[in-house]
């Protein structure tokens, strides 16, 4: 992986720091997670009851989800083996994963047994500003508590499908001069940590490979969603249907969702902010059974930041406290270790 200055993982928050030029790879950067940020909040509003439209005011209050948190705890493993490869020294990227992801998992209150590394806590793990996450994904919880580093020749929940490991997976489409492969690899071996199903596996995949062709290579959507979009969404949910048992969100249904509100805001208009705005109200509607609306409002958020930058948030996203602030330190922790600035 890229070699750079080494980022200090104990450096609190730049407050001083300059926001990247729009459009730049550094905007990108910061546009893909604060959309991440931005549309899970979204989303939580809309399934809770709340006035989504919220989340385009003032982000400091608002409640975020492990798709949130798990995808800064995704940025930081990454951000650990950089730093080892910055110092000249190998790091198993996929290990350093893994103990991120325990490292949530003790920041969410639970904990592995003896068996399993015990890591010492980084900047990220003391935010109070990022709050464990109400109602985590459940795969990833059982996969992390078993104390076993799953792997796709030893996979952890085998048969799952759900969207747990694809939510998380957009970071690795955000480091420069890696080739498409090893972004796959990465993707690939991070997602069969905890999830060992090629149904919930290849989506994650597909989804890095997105932000990848948006972020790094400054792609066209057409270009970026390309062959890449999986299958489209199953069978649809009607609001006004009786009430049933609910369809288990599957990956591939909810990237699937995903992309289809990103098609349908950027056809209806051009301006960066509207997209969003538009793009985030279909991810919620009522559409496919097997999406879930918070994750697929994540997933948009991230495609929208990753394709215009920071140009399609709210500007209060790169001013706020909370969790935008600490969304924004891991971006420049990123950026740092990746090009050194």
């Amino acid at each position: 992986m890229t070699n750079h200055s080494r980022a200090d993982s104990t450096a609190t928050t730049d407050q001083g720091a300059a926001e990247p030029a729009p459009t730049s790879y550094e905007d990108r950067v910061l546009g893909c997670l604060l959309g991440i940020m931005a549309g899970d909040a979204y989303g939580l509003l809309h399934t809770t009851g709340g006035d989504p439209r919220a989340a385009f005011v003032d982000p400091a209050p608002l409640a975020v989800s492990d798709a949130t948190s798990l995808t800064l705890y995704s940025t930081d493993g990454l951000i650990e083996a950089l730093e080892w490869a910055n110092d000249g020294v190998a790091a198993d990227e996929t290990a350093c994963l893994w103990l991120a992801y325990l490292r949530w998992l003790d920041h969410q209150g639970e904990h592995p047994p003896a068996s399993a590394p015990a890591p010492p806590p980084r900047w990220l793990d003391l935010q109070p500003d990022l709050p464990p996450a109400e109602h985590p994904d459940q795969d990833t919880v059982r996969a992390l508590l078993s104390g076993e580093m799953g792997t796709r020749a030893r996979p952890l929940n085998a048969g799952s499908t759900g969207p747990g490991a694809l939510m998380r997976s957009a970071p690795f489409g955000l480091v420069p001069r890696i080739p498409a492969t090893m972004v796959e690899r990465l993707t690939l071996d991070a997602a069969a940590l905890t999830h060992g199903g090629t149904g919930a596996t290849e989506p994650a995949a597909a989804y890095s490979g997105i932000i990848r062709s948006l972020v790094i290579e400054g792609g066209s959507l057409t270009a970026a969603l390309g062959d890449r979009a999986p299958d489209g969404p199953g069978p649809t949910r009607d609001a006004a249907a009786p009430a049933g048992p609910a369809a288990a969100p599957t990956a591939a249904g909810t990237l699937a969702a995903a992309l289809q509100a990103v098609r349908e805001g950027t056809a209806a208009t051009d301006s960066p902010d509207e997209q969003m705005a538009t793009a985030l109200a279909r991810a919620v509607a009522p559409g496919a059974a097997d999406a879930s609306p918070v994750i697929a409002a994540s997933l948009t958020g991230g495609v929208l930041g990753a394709l215009h930058g920071t140009a399609a948030l709210p500007s209060a996203y790169l001013s706020s406290p909370g969790t935008p602030e600490v969304v924004r330190t891991m971006a420049r922790k990123l950026l740092a270790a990746t090009t050194g600035t």
